[in-house]
């Protein structure tokens, strides 16, 4: 093969791969139009059927994951990422406050097989800053998006003990007045002894136990057994605070 015959043979080469290059650019523009428009035309259906998606769960998640998928945040009706409430959002409550909200609830859904569904406010501050590093929200951000599970009921209404501790429910639990009891005590120190509750009230063993029972097999509470220290029933929603 000549010179001649290679330097053709170059030049056809490189005429090939501009050209594929140029295909693949304008094939990467349509692809970025294309997401652009599905955007403009997903602002105009929930602009249009906002309340009809909202009191819909299942078509609240198709439209999330479709917005999931186009990197959109899954709110609906928001199409950029906030990480503070704009004087916007204080004033009508919606927006940022909306979002965590649904990120309150995510956490309390993830960590009902170990806490049982119950949270101290101090522990569900700790636990969902964790998941937002470097961008923290305040005790008043949390307690703006509590009040909005709470109006919706998603959430009930906070459950205050006497020692003044505040606990969210993620989970309908039906406590007693005697669960309660249990509960101001082991907020002090995050766990209960059989024993203690004893020489504490004036109850009978069989209805210390019954209590007991019901946190433990509601994951409220975890056993555990020392040879030294006894029976511990320890309450992981009320630690960390």
């Amino acid at each position: 093969m000549g010179l001649r015959d290679i330097e053709k043979k170059i030049k056809v080469k490189s005429a090939f791969q501009v050209k594929a290059a140029e295909l693949m650019i304008k094939e990467l523009e349509q692809m970025i139009n294309n997401i652009s428009e599905v955007k403009k035309q997903l602002k105009k259906f929930e602009k249009k059927y906002g309340d009809k998606i909202s009191e819909n769960k299942d078509y609240y998640d198709k439209l999330a994951n479709l917005r999931e998928e186009l990197g959109l945040p899954t709110e609906i009706g928001r199409f950029d990422w906030k990480e503070t409430p704009t004087l916007k959002d204080k004033l009508t409550g919606r927006g940022f406050f909306d979002v965590l909200a649904n990120e309150i609830l995510e956490i309390g859904q993830q960590m009902i097989s170990e806490n049982g569904g119950i949270m101290a406010i101090g522990e569900l501050f700790t636990q969902l800053n964790k998941t937002r590093p470097g961008r923290m929200v305040s005790i008043d951000d949390m307690y703006r998006s509590l009040e909005k599970l709470i109006n919706t009921q998603l959430i009930p209404p906070y459950r205050v003990l006497d020692s003044g501790l505040k606990i969210v429910e993620f989970v309908p639990v039906e406590f007693s007045p005697d669960h309660d009891v249990i509960l101001n005590y082991a907020s002090r120190v995050g766990f209960v002894t059989k024993e203690d509750l004893l020489m504490r009230t004036s109850w009978t063993e069989e209805r210390i136990d019954r209590c007991l029972k019901f946190f433990e097999e509601n994951s409220i509470a975890r056993v555990d057994r020392s040879y030294s220290e006894g029976v511990k029933y320890w309450f992981p929603g009320l630690m960390g605070l």
